[in-house]
């Protein structure tokens, strides 16, 4: 026979062949995984600092959760680097919201201490549909008359759609679209500020698009002031979150028609309600 002279030479090249492919293509793998960033820490409470069990500790967009251990630890792993929402939850407890920069690779360790809840909420009549006491501000700052209000039937109809491209159709404020991301923030010219009172936008936001001559709307997240116009904070990008991910939306498009509730006295221009599911 011509070729190789002993049988057992061309599996010896072959399996060489595979392992160099196996050598290769690990590293690319593994850097692949090591994109990816890790959030881990303890839930406790605010005042003793005793662990709290059971707690939820959640990034809504990417819908990835965790409940803490009976010594309120959690680790939550595969978070793309960017600036995500988290949310940590528990009856009996006042919910946490903020938002955090995951950079690839990183192994982010931080604590969350949580307020105990009141014990009696102010009753609310609602007529028709059942609403939670979560959103009973909600409703009952829709049934006042000012502001415009996106329901969760309206967001169920827009599902699939930006958060941008949904708010366009409400009057009140103007959406600003960054032309070198897919960040968006709303603005308005009613409230403007003088030139020296006017927010001005870090430069993360600024990299991502946003323009220093714009008035933006302040933005709350579930009763929690996640955008106030406070220097050095950073703008809140609509488009982190979709319709399916929220229950309402509030827009009040001038400070003038602003419940006194959510006038925080920034160098903002109206305001944004979110309301998550």
């Amino acid at each position: 026979m011509q070729g190789f002279p002993s049988g057992d030479v061309p599996l010896r090249r072959i399996a060489s062949i595979a392992a160099l492919l196996v050598a290769v293509a690990c590293p690319a793998v593994l850097s692949a995984q090591q994109k990816l960033a890790v959030l881990r820490g303890q839930v406790l409470t605010d005042s003793a600092e005793i662990p709290i069990r059971a707690a939820e500790v959640s990034l809504p967009r990417l819908r990835i959760s965790t409940m803490t251990d009976s010594l309120g630890h959690f680790r939550l792993t595969g978070i793309p680097s960017g600036r995500e929402i988290v949310t940590v939850r528990r009856v009996g407890f006042q919910q946490i919201t903020t938002q955090l920069n995951f950079a690839a690779g990183d192994s982010i360790d931080t604590d969350f201490l949580m307020l105990r809840a009141a014990q009696t909420l102010p009753g609310v009549q609602v007529k028709g549909k059942k609403t939670t006491a979560r959103m009973a501000d909600f409703e009952r700052r829709r049934e006042s008359g000012f502001g415009h209000f996106l329901t969760e039937t309206d967001l169920d109809k827009a599902e699939g759609r930006a958060i941008s491209d949904v708010m366009n159709s409400v009057p009140a404020l103007r959406i600003y679209r960054s032309n070198v991301s897919t960040a968006a923030w709303a603005v308005s010219s009613r409230g403007q500020q003088s030139v020296d009172g006017v927010f001005k936008p870090e430069q993360y936001d600024r990299n991502r698009g946003a323009p220093p001559n714009q008035c933006y709307a302040a933005v709350v997240l579930d009763g929690v002031p996640v955008f106030t116009g406070r220097p050095g904070q950073m703008l809140f990008d609509l488009n982190t979150l979709s319709p399916k991910n929220l229950a309402g939306i509030e827009v009040y498009g001038g400070n003038a028609t602003l419940p006194p509730e959510l006038n925080f006295s920034g160098n903002t221009c109206g305001a944004i309600v979110l309301w998550m599911r």
